[in-house]
């Protein structure tokens, strides 16, 4: 008689090729994993939904935009080019007037670069998330960002102000307020990164020309 194969155990019981011990969390469990996170997506939610919640979330849309703009001054940087400033508008829009080496890569690199960067730094964001002592750093980080950002880059009023005034407030916050509320802050500006990339995709398919300061001027998508 023959034997019947072999089959390796497995804890899990839909797998019978391999050993493996993944173990799927419980609700209870992920909330008490991610629960900054779910705090903060949760806040986001709310707010959209009330008749002043875009006034509250309204640091955190300069807050997107600052980081988008920004990302096309890093990607500018990267091939050689220079930025001759970095403006933010009351509107929430934004623009970095950059100076690049002639070439379709080298602008459709520069000019994908605030869809892209926005999802990457989303992202990082989210991986210092669970820690105190993460999400302290991270918030004195952006905070001094910010404010290097203003001396080297940023020329129109409003962005030097309100880019200043949030980059001194979240150094201070990060630096004096207890780890609970600075994990609720630091939680809340990764979250509103990471639906910014999530709602630029509809920009990105769909609308050819924005208005940027009050200008009317070509989409990334367009110059992509």
């Amino acid at each position: 008689p023959i034997d019947p194969p072999l089959q390796a155990k497995s804890s899990c019981p839909s797998c019978f090729c391999c050993s493996c011990s993944y173990h799927v969390p419980t609700i209870r469990e992920l909330y008490a994993r991610d629960k900054r996170l779910l705090r903060a997506i949760l806040v986001i939610v709310l707010l959209l939904n009330a008749p002043v919640g875009k006034y509250i979330l309204y640091p955190c849309m300069i807050f997107s935009t600052w980081i988008h703009e920004s990302f096309h001054g890093m990607a500018a940087l990267s091939i050689g080019g220079t930025i001759s400033w970095l403006n933010i508008y009351p509107d929430g829009s934004g623009l970095a007037n950059t100076i690049i080496p002639i070439g379709i890569f080298q602008q459709g690199w520069v000019s994908s670069a605030g869809y892209q960067g926005t999802a990457v730094a989303g992202g990082i964001m989210l991986m210092f998330r669970r820690t105190n002592f993460g999400a302290r750093v991270g918030t004195c980080g952006l905070g001094m960002a910010m404010l290097l950002s203003c001396a080297l880059f940023v020329r129109n009023p409003f962005g030097l102000v309100s880019l200043a005034s949030m980059g001194i407030l979240l150094v201070l916050a990060g630096w004096r307020l207890p780890p609970f509320w600075v994990g609720e802050l630091y939680a809340l500006l990764a979250a509103t990164t990471c639906l910014n990339a999530i709602t630029s995709i509809r920009v990105l398919f769909f609308v050819t020309e924005a208005i940027i300061g009050g200008v009317v001027r070509t989409s990334d998508a367009t110059s992509m």
